[in-house]
């Protein structure tokens, strides 16, 4: 088996919702694929929209059918249908490459995935074929059952949340949240930083701009 590496690429496919509805910021949960019935089953989460977005979305280039949406928080989850063939994330899978991520962000769809050395000039020779590549990265692919806090950094991390430690403003403070723990102060940031800092790095090793 040769090298992994990690490659991000942004890419701007025409004839694909993503490049109809350039207003709309999503990020893919998952994918179900059926490439002998021409389509995959996609879970996305739209980071902004509305009535008006979500109709536009459903008459796009590539979209056979939309299952089901959720709004909460500001953030609609959509459930829909969309075409295999001519798809970037169909390409991805007939590839055979391990997809990590995908972002789509005014017009532009940002794919991560894990793929050998040896591979990386055809795989991007193929994406070339389906839209504009507009940039791309290679990184060393690294490994990694994700984020592993200790109990503790857990249960600062949790009580800092619950009890609005990390709002703007703050709904408690640092003494407070550590009077609730049991904890000294010094030890409830000892702790609550030791988590930050393992979020943000395995959150900085994962996601690429």
């Amino acid at each position: 088996m040769g090298t992994l590496k990690l490659m991000t690429v942004s890419v701007q496919h025409e004839d694909c919702w993503t490049s109809e509805v350039r207003e709309v910021e999503a990020s893919t949960l998952n994918y179900q694929v059926y490439p002998e019935r021409n389509y995959l089953r996609s879970r996305i989460i739209f980071q902004n929209g509305g009535k008006s977005v979500l109709n536009k979305f459903k008459k796009s280039a590539g979209v056979i059918g939309v299952n089901k949406v959720v709004q909460q928080d500001g953030l609609f989850l959509v459930d829909f249908l969309n075409q295999y063939k001519g798809s970037m994330a169909g390409l991805l899978y007939d590839m055979e490459v391990m997809i990590i991520y995908n972002r789509i962000f005014g017009g532009i769809e940002s794919w991560s995935f894990a793929l050998t050395k040896d591979r990386i000039s055809e795989v991007l020779r193929e994406i070339s074929s389906h839209g504009k590549v507009v940039d791309y990265v290679v990184d060393d692919f690294r490994m990694s059952l994700g984020p592993r806090l200790s109990p503790s950094e857990k249960k600062v991390l949790k009580a800092a949340y619950a009890n609005g430690y990390l709002e703007y403003p703050r709904r408690a403070d640092a003494d407070e949240v550590s009077s609730l723990l049991g904890l000294s102060k010094v030890t409830f940031l000892h702790h609550l930083r030791n988590a930050y800092r393992k979020l943000t790095s395995y959150y900085l090793s994962t996601v690429k701009d």
